[in-house]
């Protein structure tokens, strides 16, 4: 076990935020603005003009992370999310965020949703260390697919989850993360 409590990165759209269940009841046509039919499972709410379909589990589960990892926002909302997003979703006001127009030292802009995973990637790196994390985004790519296995295999473990944007993060996918972080965290039974 690591005497630090392991980092948990968090992306919203396409994990919290499952933008492509709207095609569970707008078939072909993605998310409308102004449309909230919703599908089953799910719950609508609006973060700086942005439907988004949530998970209501979401709080509980994080809540449950909380108490043994450092989470931090890994998404592209960067700054807004913890006065966006914390409100609709229950959690996170206090996170940092990984700034990562300052870890690429360019601005991509306000591109949301698949295809911006080699952009977030320098960011996470450096906001990782040598500490034990987990990553959890819908836009893995290959080659953080081989760093993560590297960086594991050099005693730095690392767990990389990849909820599908059409459903969202997952209980299975939340089971994992939480036996990473019990396996890699400090023992919580100690001062």
């Amino acid at each position: 076990m690591s005497s630090a409590r392991p980092l948990v990165f968090l992306d919203v759209d396409g994990v919290l935020n499952a933008f492509r269940a709207w095609r569970l009841v707008r078939p072909g046509r993605g998310l409308v603005p102004g449309n909230v039919a919703v599908p089953p499972g799910y719950r609508h709410a609006v973060a700086d003009g942005f439907d988004l379909l949530l998970r209501p589990e979401h709080a509980d589960w994080v809540a449950d992370l909380e108490r043994r990892a450092e989470l931090v926002w890994a998404t592209m909302w960067q700054d807004r999310a913890p006065a966006a997003l914390a409100p609709v979703v229950g959690f996170g006001a206090d996170w940092p965020y990984v700034d990562f127009h300052a870890a690429q030292g360019f601005r991509l802009g306000q591109r949301t949703g698949q295809g911006v995973g080699s952009y977030k990637f320098p960011g996470v790196v450096a906001w990782a260390g040598e500490r034990p994390m987990v990553w959890v985004d819908d836009d893995l790519e290959p080659a953080i697919y081989d760093w993560a296995a590297d960086r594991d295999a050099s005693g730095y473990p690392t767990l990389l989850v990849q909820p599908s944007p059409a459903q969202g993060w997952t209980a299975a996918e939340r089971d994992a993360v939480l036996a990473f972080v019990e396996a890699y965290g400090p023992d919580p039974a100690l001062p």
